[in-house]
């Protein structure tokens, strides 16, 4: 007993560096403006984020094996799993990182985080019914979207409206993952999922423009939290310590992320919101964490026949 509460402290104390990490990490994203364009850092940072990957993949193999642990090879699941949340995500991240230049890194962190709200409602094209609880979240998370994006209208700026788009994207990224990652190796997975981000920002910065060496450099450190910290060990310590926590605890730690966010935007960018702003915040949070009351237990577990075809054409869909 006395065992398995330090394990759960110590997987709380990860979860909660891992909300740090990632609140933080939307500082050097905004920094990172200023510096080199958004399609190349966000080709270079996954890039970084995969080589992480394929490494932690090269240890970890002989590992498993003298542990007895089964390793699951690169099969169908992994590569067309991760090659759809690759494409989700790589929209989403340059929608986001565009989004940033338009608004600030404290509302950045809230909007961005209503992913997990989407979740359910992406569920209901799935034949998903959303609990009771998770319809409260979606009417609490549309209340505070409109209170945090206020400027004394209902209007809602550029940077809000790509960061919501984001957001949808992130929970269909998700989505992906939970469908095929069953027979997956989450790790090859994730590989794949990167790959394919950095892959497609090759021909995205032919579109726009290539990075000099000045650019890069003036972005290393930018480069380097995102790509390896954020990405790389952030992924690694959420694994951890999702694995010694109680998925509730794991819910609200979790959360703490957008709360960081703002905290870093307003003492380290001296960013200002408005009382109306700040309580749109707290009731984004309240929504995150209430779609978050389930998630962590069992995601949406879709069903594989509502992506086939003849499913589809059954059901009246085609």
């Amino acid at each position: 007993m006395l065992e398995q509460r330090k394990n759960s402290f110590l997987g709380s104390g990860i979860l909660f560096l891992c909300a740090l990490i990632w609140g933080f990490a939307f500082i050097p994203q905004s920094m990172a403006l200023d510096t080199i364009g958004y399609v190349a850092f966000n080709c270079l940072r996954f890039v970084q984020a995969a080589l992480i990957l394929a490494l932690v993949i090269i240890v970890w193999r002989p590992i498993a094996k003298k542990l007895g642990k089964p390793v699951v090879g690169w099969n169908k699941d992994s590569i067309i799993g991760g090659a759809l949340a690759g494409v989700a995500l790589f929209v989403a991240t340059n929608l986001q990182q565009y989004g940033l230049a338009y608004t600030t890194v404290g509302k950045a962190s809230f909007i961005t985080a209503m992913y997990i709200v989407f979740v359910p409602l992406l569920g209901l094209l799935m034949g998903k019914k959303p609990t009771i609880i998770c319809c409260y979240a979606i009417l609490l998370a549309i209340v505070g979207f409109f209170m945090l994006c206020s400027t004394g209208d209902l209007s809602v700026g550029i940077g809000d409206a790509l960061l919501l788009v984001c957001a949808v994207l992130l929970a269909m990224q998700i989505c992906f993952i939970d469908l095929y990652c069953a027979n997956a190796d989450p790790l090859k997975l994730t590989f794949v999922q990167f790959f394919v981000c950095a892959l497609l920002g090759v021909p995205a910065m032919a579109l726009t423009e290539f990075p000099t060496i000045a650019q890069i450099h003036d972005s290393m450190f930018s480069l380097f939290y995102l790509g390896v910290i954020s990405a790389g060990i952030g992924f690694t310590l959420q694994t951890i310590g999702q694995k010694h926590s109680d998925p509730a605890i794991a819910t609200l730690i979790m959360s703490l992320e957008s709360i960081v966010g703002i905290l870093a935007g307003t003492l380290i960018l001296k960013e200002h919101h408005t009382i109306l702003q700040l309580s749109g915040c707290l009731v984004v949070f309240i929504a995150v964490f209430l779609a978050q009351l389930t998630f962590p237990q069992k995601m949406l577990t879709f069903d594989r026949s509502a992506f086939a075809l003849t499913e589809k054409i059954r059901s009246g869909w085609l």
